[in-house]
């Protein structure tokens, strides 16, 4: 029976997935018991180092830093623990970071029950698992940068550098309205509902 920790700085939160756990089995018996629910990353540095846990559950934004972040420095502290980065983030560059920083499993905390417990007997089976729905957000932010024109990559660039329309309609020998056009274009490929987001899932989505 694995020992799992819990760490996400929502009780509401911890106590709804270990229940969920308690009624989790493998061949007929308890797939593990949930030795710590913590609420911040200080005390799931302790709780690590302390239980020696199989398995955490981790999110990523914690009420004292960032949960990715702090991977590596949970994992010296328990060197044969598993990861599951446990949140709402779907976006590329949070996976990539994520399993760049040595977690070996990304749930979104709207995976399924049945999901879930498929996930994380494939991960304590030592593979890597990301759950269907962050996935296909994944592949479709990666499949972003194929579907940008040279063209809309050049004035992407000079959006997320400062430039105005006008500016960037002087700078590349455009009209205002073309300019106008290209921008009304990448907001719809981006999702972006103005120039603020249009800005921030470029340097997300790294277009730029």
């Amino acid at each position: 029976m694995y020992k799992i920790i819990i760490a996400d700085d929502h009780q509401i939160v911890t106590e709804g997935i270990t229940r969920i756990l308690e009624e989790m089995t493998t061949d007929g018996e308890p797939l593990g018991e949930v030795v710590a629910s913590v609420h911040s990353l200080a005390d799931c540095l302790v709780a690590c180092r302390d239980q020696q846990p199989d398995l955490l559950l981790l999110d990523v934004a914690m009420n004292d830093g960032d949960g990715i972040d702090t991977l590596p420095q949970l994992q010296d502290a328990a060197p044969r623990m598993k990861t599951i980065i446990l949140t709402s983030y779907t976006e590329a560059t949070v996976i990539n970071r994520a399993l760049a920083n040595g977690a070996h499993g990304y749930m979104l905390k709207t995976t399924d029950i049945q999901e879930f417990t498929e996930g994380i007997k494939l991960v304590m089976k030592g593979e890597t698992f990301i759950c269907q729905e962050a996935k296909q957000q994944y592949s479709k932010q990666e499949d972003i940068a194929v579907k940008l024109t040279l063209r809309e990559k050049e004035i992407l660039k000079l959006i997320v550098e400062g430039y105005t329309m006008k500016e960037i309609s002087s700078k590349l020998c455009l009209g205002f309205e073309t300019i106008h056009s290209y921008t009304k274009y990448l907001r719809e490929k981006l999702h972006a509902n103005n120039t603020a987001s249009l800005v921030r899932k470029a340097i997300e989505y790294h277009l730029v």
